[in-house]
């Protein structure tokens, strides 16, 4: 009966310390999530900054006309501008980003008019 009861009491301080450790692994782990919330998606963020360096190189070049080249420097500057005053989210900067683009590679395809 004694070894009965020994197990009981073992077993009941195994349980109370596991569930002790259960909670405090649950709260540092929301911490962590309620710290990292308002945090940018990083791989979002560097693939945004890589479609803005593509469509700065594709303003250099020499195959867009002026008046193509002004309206895209123009769209980008505004679209950087209202992500810097966070007036759009990054979800929304990164799809006209990347509507940008497709736009900028369009134009590209489009042979000069001579």
């Amino acid at each position: 009966m004694e070894f009965v009861l020994l197990f009981l009491v073992a077993g009941l301080v195994a349980t109370y310390f596991i569930a002790r450790y259960e909670k405090k692994s649950s709260n540092a782990v929301e911490e962590i999530l309620r710290a990292n919330k308002n945090v940018p998606p990083l791989f979002m963020l560097r693939s945004a900054e890589l479609k803005i360096n593509a469509i700065k190189t594709a303003l250099l070049s020499d195959w867009m006309t002026a008046s193509d080249v002004k309206k895209v420097a123009d769209e980008l500057e505004g679209l950087v501008e209202d992500y810097k005053n966070r007036d759009i989210t990054l979800a929304v900067y990164y799809t006209k980003l990347g509507a940008l683009l497709i736009r900028v590679n369009e134009l590209k395809a489009v042979p000069a008019e001579a």
